[in-house]
């Protein structure tokens, strides 16, 4: 007797058949809907087993790539140095003042960029000329447009994603500004930001 597939596995086979769909579609394919359906995805999502793109009813679906070999090296090394940064060993904890304020490495970087647009008035295209270069930050770039952000982040949020952290932009784009740093990887930041004229202490 052939043995009934759950509903886990008719979500999961669906989505990976169908890349870039919708709850819609997965229901009426499926079968299986509100909140039995939401909480798979949600649990898919968490666990990194899907991606997801847009919010609500416009939100789509795929499944995640494997990891190979060269992704799981690079995501060993960063929960290696996320877990430096948030135990004891060899975290570093060094304020900045800025504008008469103190911040962390990510809130420092986040406070400035946000100077820099209010000075400025950039567009996305001209803000991420500035700052959205990878060689900046490997992987992430120090500011992304929102959905570009979501998409580099993955199952963790790499990015300040806060609505409290976005930073609107004249062309009405929302940028945001990566939290990934270390005392070795913001140097090449306060470099360009002195080349800007801002002060940091």
């Amino acid at each position: 007797m052939k043995k009934k597939k759950t509903d886990q596995e008719l979500v999961a086979e669906f989505i990976a058949a169908n890349p870039g769909t919708n709850k819609a579609a997965i229901s009426e394919s499926t079968g299986v809907k509100g909140i039995v359906l939401h909480n798979i995805i949600k649990k898919k999502v968490n666990a990194g087993e899907l991606t997801e793109e847009g919010e609500g009813k416009e939100a789509t679906y795929t499944t995640a790539e494997p990891m190979t070999e060269q992704t799981q090296v690079e995501t060993s090394a960063e929960s290696e140095m996320d877990e430096q940064e948030q135990t004891g060993k060899g975290r570093n904890t060094q304020k900045y003042k800025f504008n008469g304020q103190e911040y962390g490495k990510g809130r420092l970087v986040l406070a400035v960029i946000r100077q820099y647009v209010e000075d400025h008035k950039p567009t996305l295209k001209q803000i991420l000329e500035v700052f959205g270069d990878t060689a900046l930050l490997k992987r992430f770039a120090p500011a992304a447009e929102i959905e570009v952000a979501r998409d580099r982040s993955g199952a963790r949020d790499r990015y300040f994603f806060s609505e409290a952290d976005h930073i609107r932009l004249k062309d009405k784009k929302t940028l945001v500004v990566c939290n990934q740093w270390t005392s070795e990887n913001i140097q090449p930041m306060l470099k360009l930001f002195k080349s800007l004229g801002y002060r940091i202490k």
